[in-house]
């Protein structure tokens, strides 16, 4: 076999190996991630985990099985999620706020962090205060306009002055798995919003962007619409 030939036979092979790694990469990556989030709630929940031992004893009151106990004590914290869920439409949610703050406000380290997980979780309530329901996604001009730009979340819109200037809290997530990642304080006017959902974020991020054209270019384009009809009325 001549060089030439090798050459082609080796591009060929070597083509079709990258169309085969291309076409099955995105189902492996989603099986990893699922694999991932699987490992991480059993590591968390999972009848080995503090979490789950605790359902374990709950369950071992009225068995001597391990796994049915830990099978029962999970249904007995569903059903009183549950519960807890119907009272809180039936109108006894801010009671139900007014008992637990009322309990956790005498406990100084418990009550900082009761208030952030709540103040977190109320972002992502529909009947939520406005105010309250302020995350948003962003985009972070690192520099100012011009410069690198990351896509993130604002979790508040409230400004925090720092030295006569104005700054604003942005979470950064990392990809390919966007639950983690950075907390900054940067000057407001790095800032920019983005009309894209949350979950469009995480699509972003989990596709390593590249289905950032298809949010983000739909998104700017609205933007840019909207300040055009703006700059009409205006003038």
């Amino acid at each position: 076999m001549g060089s030439y030939q090798y050459r082609r036979l080796r591009h060929r092979i070597s083509r079709t190996f990258v169309a085969g790694l291309v076409a099955i990469l995105p189902l492996a990556l989603t099986l990893a991630l699922i694999v991932w989030l699987v490992d991480f709630i059993h590591d968390l929940l999972g009848p080995s985990s503090r979490f789950g031992r605790i359902l374990g004893s709950i369950g071992l009151n009225f068995v001597t099985s391990d796994i049915v106990a830990y099978l029962i004590g999970a249904m007995v914290t569903v059903l009183l999620v549950y519960l807890t869920g119907a009272l809180a439409e039936a109108g006894l949610k801010n009671k139900l706020n007014v008992l637990v703050e009322g309990t956790i406000e005498h406990v100084p380290v418990v009550r900082s962090i009761y208030s952030a997980v709540k103040r977190l979780m109320s972002a992502f309530d529909s009947e939520t205060d406005a105010e309250l329901r302020a995350m948003s996604t962003i985009l972070c001009h690192l520099g100012g306009r011009g410069g690198t730009a990351v896509l993130g979340l604002m979790p508040s819109a409230q400004r925090i002055s720092m030295n006569g200037l104005d700054y604003c809290g942005v979470l950064l997530p990392t990809a390919p798995v966007p639950f983690g990642g950075a907390l900054l304080f940067v000057p407001a006017e790095w800032v920019e919003p983005v009309d894209i959902s949350f979950d469009s974020l995480v699509n972003v991020y989990v596709s390593m962007g590249a289905t950032a054209p298809d949010y983000l270019g739909s998104a700017f384009k609205r933007i840019h619409e909207r300040a055009r009809s703006e700059k009409s009325r205006t003038s």
